[in-house]
């Protein structure tokens, strides 16, 4: 690289190195996001004559990311397996920072709810959500048309919505069994 480069290179960094690093640390356990944060710019150094370059810039760090971190979740399930079968058990997993801070109930069921969702589709939903990234963005960083994006996201809003529908109760009914003929 130039120096010209090297000087576009540390501007995109500094411009998107947090957001990459939130987005790796969504995904990952925390111990595990800078170094995915510092493999996407390593891809980003190594590709930089063909990155997109203005508003595309977020997108396309994004979706190498999205694979960066596809990779590591790979390989720590290859060491969870390999640890398994060599019956070794590691008790350094003290807390696990992949899991967004749950604020509450509603904050949980949506999680799960999430987490119910395929895998390209939750990724879909966070990016435009979290990520703050329109539908072009999001097929960018994803590799997919703006219209397939479109329809995953209206999708998997309803199979969220669906999920998260309050189940049906009669007011404070106890039920009464046949047998003993009496409230519970």
């Amino acid at each position: 690289m130039t120096q010209t480069n090297d000087a576009d290179f540390e501007a995109i960094y500094q411009r998107h190195f947090r957001h990459v690093l939130a987005y790796c640390g969504r995904r990952l356990p925390s111990s595990e996001a800078p170094d995915a944060a510092s493999d996407t710019f390593l891809v980003a150094w190594r590709r930089f004559a063909e990155m997109p370059r203005g508003d595309a810039e977020r997108p396309w760090l994004y979706g190498v990311a999205y694979r960066v971190v596809s990779n590591h979740r790979r390989s720590a399930g290859r060491r969870l397996r390999l640890t398994e079968r060599l019956k070794i058990v590691d008790r350094r997993t003290a807390e696990d920072a992949s899991v967004p801070v749950v604020r509450g109930e509603a904050d949980r069921e949506v999680l799960e709810a999430l987490s119910r969702l395929e895998e390209i589709d939750r990724e879909v939903v966070m990016l435009s959500l979290w990520e703050e990234l329109s539908s072009p963005e999001v097929a960018e960083a994803l590799g997919l048309t703006e219209a397939a994006v479109r329809k995953r996201k209206s999708r998997a809003r309803r199979r969220l919505q669906k999920q998260l529908e309050p189940t049906e109760q009669v007011g404070n009914v106890i039920p009464i069994t046949e047998a003993e003929g009496e409230a519970p």
